[in-house]
């Protein structure tokens, strides 16, 4: 019984010098917090800033002649919290650079030069397929806003300026949006 109670005590004691250790407190690192205040009828969603279509794997035999297309893919923005009292439609611009002057609305491929595919880029087609110019200046049709959220639709393919040549796809554009 003794040697269970000296255990006891022992295993305690051991307990309490833990339990009086100072805290330790390090470094973990930064938080980015970014965003804006818009003074318009709509905000741009969050997950409409950033975001990634993806364009998934297109042969080159698809896209082995100027002109050829892949199927698009659809892609959407979304607007939040709308307000039809101050505007009742809201158009989009996109911005990039252009593969070549040929072709104002196909945007270059990133990283060209670095093993990725050649002869091809990305267009981007309103709701209705027509092709947007990427000048940042010329706006989508008009889509008709209604109070609380809207989704704006748009689609995006892989568009040859040449027999394109295999390797990796990726474009970057920005978008603003107009409300009248």
């Amino acid at each position: 019984m003794n040697k269970l109670a000296v255990v006891v005590l022992s295993a305690l004691s051991l307990g309490s010098v833990s339990a009086l250790a100072a805290p330790v407190t390090v470094n973990g690192g930064t938080v980015h917090f970014k965003g804006d205040v818009v003074n318009a009828a709509c905000a741009v969603d969050a997950g409409s800033d950033g975001q990634t279509v993806p364009m998934g794997q297109v042969r080159t035999a698809k896209l082995a002649q100027a002109g050829s297309t892949s199927s698009a893919v659809g892609f959407k923005i979304q607007l939040n919290d709308c307000d039809t009292t101050i505007s009742t439609k809201a158009a989009v611009a996109f911005s990039g650079v252009a593969i070549d002057s040929a072709n104002p609305t196909v945007l270059s491929l990133q990283g060209a030069a670095a093993g990725g595919a050649t002869n091809v880029g990305v267009q981007i087609l309103d709701g209705a397929g027509a092709a947007l110019a990427l000048d940042g200046a010329t706006f989508s049709t008009p889509s008709a806003l209604n109070d609380g959220k809207n989704l704006l639709n748009f689609q995006a393919r892989y568009f040859a300026t040449g027999a394109a040549t295999a390797g990796a796809a990726n474009a970057d554009a920005t978008f603003k949006v107009q409300y009248q």
